[in-house]
């Protein structure tokens, strides 16, 4: 969790418009430990390791570190590789003293209306603003304070920290990079505004050229802003759905996801909402106020709280068939078709829903995996029947699945299979199959139907159910309900280790490679300053990261083991993952086949699901974070990103965290995210295992750029990829509604087309025939090397010793904002 040394050059101001673009010095081909972490500006961003993906983190999570980008030394990590490494940077904190940062005196002064048109124009300049409502908007500019500064004065200096965004109400300044002046600001320009995002260090100087006066804005104030507001919002949403009859089909998930892309809208009296003949792209709810509905000049209807209009848009291109106007101040919530959930028409939402409610219902179906399950409803053939039309004849056999959709079934024994059941499913039995159906069944009326055919079904369980139902006893699905706690190792004693190596040097302690005397297994030992977390106030973030280890134990993850504190330092235990960064492996393979982007995409897959069903989002997935190991399968290392996600907020958070090419658009919106941001990144290492390089900004430096280029580009693939499945699947994973990522589940990501031919639960259990890759023995420490030196037996505690000798500097327990809170190490 420390910084490693890194070369940085000027870096453009932070007023986007005529700014100059930062080139950084990377740094030669290494292998990262886990633990890596760095808040810098997105002018900083970088200056770091191996390639242009580089990795960032909102001081939001950590304390201040206030050491200069150039003068860090090497980190120590929680887990490493096999060879001695060199660190990426990092620098993070809390900003806990909440105070302005900047050279600014705070006048109290009441704002007029040509102050907030003012900072009206300036929102509307940056991203950071764009996006947010009106009364949202509303809500920051009443939080703004007025500020001054005499002439030929610093309102802050490059390198100093970064806590406001300011609008030049009056005079003028200059931006100076290195002493260069690089151009001027006057009335009605802005400047700071990444600030805002999280407590970045100055990329550039500004200084007053005359008297001025400022409209400023502090990060804290907008980002407790902004959260309060997005929670508000949601809440109001999430309760407001609950009552409106339209939602009624959607799953509980379904209608989080739905409170999250509700965007309310107000409208004065006399304002249209929609206008006859326009392009219909929006459905709204009234949630308070009275809209007349006019065809042509006639009003046909009026409309009040929770009535709807424009339903029509979410189910196919269409025009609006009337004029909705507001009678009095309404207040709307609108769903865009574009910002629907799940990518789907509302319909196909709808009978995907029944059918796996169905499915829930039938004690057949029950048995099945989630996958087989997916399978089945991505297979089977929606249609619509009329009134009186034979579904199953008499005097046969049943040969397909049905579910009713809408409608009824029945028989001449007026036997009834309404919506929302299945027949067919008990002749699926051993026993029953090939029986003879006595009376035939039809529709009752018009309706729709799900069907698939036995032959379908049995090439999805690879053989009939039977067979199906004694496979799943083996399945993934199952193992993983069965995987249980993290085993205890409370035996395993600070004294019972031995000493190999050192294998990373960091600002905060090192990293050693040991082995324990009587069990022959081989830990990584992570020493951590207690002088230092407190000084850089990390307290909070050690024991995060902490919690979130301690409650994995999953074959593809990094296994923690325990902790270990004396009176300076803090030891973390980890898993020794033997084997190359997928960093350096892909470097080794380039572009990847079918099957070895399977093999590697699945795994992420089922590390995420696992993640997220312990409400952990990840927020740094790339292939510096993921080891191939001796045998050639993938472990998630590096948890120094992960968050557990709480209920009461919504499992949302608001923090800027990550690394640039793989950060997912919606983290830099300032309207929270979750976890659909590790599916983001999934997408683009998927892209990266196919085409040799990130879809977005490769040759990008500039972090402003990558952001640019991410938001404002269409996804296009190389011509040589021509797996249009491949395409597909990148495309879900990719896209710019976080909502449709995932789909319905992880299970509905498995069953994917594109994975139709690969084995989930033989890549569980490792028995897969082949493995894309197995690192050569001269690229990891040998075993030879490794007995060598335990059989000199030098105690651990012996090495640490001289390490405790030479450590200038002393915890004091007392300078600790919670003297205990080490109590649980």
């Amino acid at each position: 969790m420390d910084s490693t040394n890194s070369t940085q050059q000027a870096a453009k101001p932070e007023q986007k418009q005529g700014s100059a673009s930062l080139k950084s010095t990377s740094i030669s081909l290494i292998e990262d430990l886990i633990g890596n972490r760095m808040k810098i500006s997105y002018q900083q961003f970088f200056v770091l390791l191996k390639t242009q993906h580089k990795q960032i983190m909102d001081n939001e999570e950590q304390s201040e570190i206030e050491s200069q980008l150039a003068q860090t030394e090497p980190p120590e990590e929680e887990v490493v590789t096999a060879q001695e490494e060199q660190q990426k940077q990092y620098i993070g904190g809390d900003d806990v003293n909440q105070q302005i940062h900047e050279n600014v005196t705070r006048i109290d002064r009441e704002m007029q209306q040509s102050d907030i048109d003012l900072i009206r124009k300036s929102f509307k300049g940056h991203f950071v603003f764009f996006s947010l409502p009106e009364d949202q908007i509303d809500k920051l500019i009443k939080h703004m304070f007025y500020c001054t500064l005499k002439a030929n004065q610093f309102i802050f200096k490059q390198g100093d920290q970064a806590s406001s965004y300011f609008v030049i109400e009056k005079g003028s300044v200059e931006i100076i990079i290195n002493d260069r002046q690089i151009r001027t600001l006057a009335e009605g320009s802005y400047f700071g505004e990444i600030a805002l995002l999280y407590n970045a260090t100055r990329s550039a100087s500004i200084r007053t050229l005359t008297d001025c006066g400022f409209w400023s804005l502090d990060h804290r104030t907008f980002k407790k802003t902004i959260e309060e507001l997005m929670l508000k919002d949601y809440d109001e949403n999430r309760k407001f759905i609950d009552e409106v009859p339209f939602f009624s089909f959607m799953t509980s998930e379904q209608k989080d996801q739905i409170a999250h892309a509700l965007i309310t809208s107000k409208f004065a009296p006399g304002q249209a909402i929609v206008n006859e003949g326009d392009q219909a792209d929006s459905f709204y709810v009234i949630k308070s106020g009275e809209v007349s509905v006019l065809k042509g000049t006639k009003e046909i209807r009026k409309m009040g709280a929770k009535d709807s209009f424009g339903e029509q848009a979410l189910y196919e291109k269409s025009k609006s068939v009337a004029t909705c106007v507001a009678e009095t101040e309404v207040k709307c919530v609108a769903l865009g078709r574009e910002n629907l959930i799940l990518g789907d028409k509302v319909q196909i939402i709808i009978f995907n829903n029944i059918m796996r409610w169905s499915f829930d219902k039938s004690e057949v179906l029950q048995q099945l995996s989630k996958i087989q399950l997916e399978k089945i409803a991505q297979r089977a053939k929606i249609d619509n029947y009329k009134e009186g039309q034979v579904i199953v004849e008499a005097g046969k056999a049943c040969d397909k699945l049905i579910v009713v959709l809408e409608g009824v079934m029945t028989n001449s024994k007026s036997d009834l299979v309404p919506k929302g059941l299945c027949f067919g499913d008990q002749f699926l039995m051993r026993e029953k199959y090939g029986q003879i159906i006595d009376s035939e069944y039809a529709m009752v009326r018009d309706g729709v139907l799900a069907t698939i055919s036995y032959q379908s079904l049995f090439d999805i369980f690879g053989g009939d159910l039977e067979t199906a139902l004694k496979k799943n006893e083996n399945s993934h699905e199952k193992k993983i309900t069965q995987l249980g706690e993290r085993a205890d190792a409370s035996h395993i004693s600070f004294e019972d280790l031995i000493y190999i190596e050192k294998i990373g040097q960091g600002q905060f302690g090192k990293v050693y490679l040991v082995k324990h005397k009587s069990i022959n297994k081989m830990f990584v030992l992570k020493s951590v300053s207690k002088a230092s977390i407190i000084n850089q106030m990390l307290e909070k973030h050690i024991l995060q990261e902490r919690t979130v280890m301690e409650q994995c134990n999953f074959p593809f993850i990094m296994g923690f083991v325990r902790t270990f504190q004396d009176d300076i330092f803090i030891y973390f235990l980890v898993e020794y993952l033997r084997g190359m960064e997928l960093f350096d492996v892909m470097r080794n393979m380039g572009p990847l086949t079918k099957y070895d982007t399977q093999f590697y995409v699945a795994t992420m897959i089922l590390a995420l699901e696992y993640l997220h069903s312990k409400s952990i989002v990840y927020r740094d997935l790339k292939p510096e974070n993921i080891m191939v190991n001796d045998a050639g399968y993938i472990c998630l290392k590096s948890f120094w990103a992960a968050k557990p996600l709480i209920k009461s907020k919504n499992y949302r958070t608001y923090t800027i965290i990550g690394t640039p090419h793989y950060m997912a658009p919606e983290i830099l919106l300032g309207k929270g995210y979750s976890f659909n941001v590790d599916l983001w990144s999934m997408g683009i290492c998927m892209y990266e295992l196919m085409c040799g390089k990130v879809p977005y900004a490769e040759e990008q430096d500039d972090p402003y750029e990558i952001y640019e280029e991410i938001m404002n580009t269409q996804l296009k693939f190389p011509t040589f990829i021509g797996d249009g499945q491949a395409k597909k699947f990148m495309e879900q994973l990719l896209s710019k509604q976080p909502e449709t990522r995932l789909g319905s589940s992880f299970s509905a990501l498995k069953a994917n087309p594109w994975f139709e031919d690969f084995d989930y639960d033989k890549l569980f259990s490792r028995e897969l025939q082949k493995v894309p890759y197995v690192p050569p023995k001269d690229r990891m420490i040998s075993e030879h090397d490794i007995e060598k030196k335990f059989q000199l037996g030098e105690p651990f505690v012996q090495e640490i010793q001289q390490e405790r000798t030479m450590r200038n500097q002393m915890y004091r327990k007392e300078l600790a904002r919670d003297p205990n809170w080490d109590k649980d190490f």
